[in-house]
């Protein structure tokens, strides 16, 4: 069962995360050739440090704020 692990900083909407999980799902099942059905996509969301990208921190505030 493929799965694929993805760590990014928190504060993507649900929306985001969704296209990721489709957009992965259908390449990697294409590549592999498995169906979809048996690909699963994990995120890991970090909380933010002096590294976050400047569009993530205009988009949005982290839970509990900075």
């Amino acid at each position: 069962m493929p799965e694929i692990s993805i760590t990014m900083y928190e504060g993507r909407t649900e929306s985001q995360k969704q296209e990721i999980v489709e957009v992965f799902t259908r390449e990697l099942s294409r590549i592999i050739d498995r169906e979809p059905a048996y690909i699963s996509v994990l995120f890991n969301e970090i909380p933010w440090d002096e590294n976050v990208p400047e569009n993530l921190r205009k988009q949005q505030s982290p839970k509990g704020g900075e």
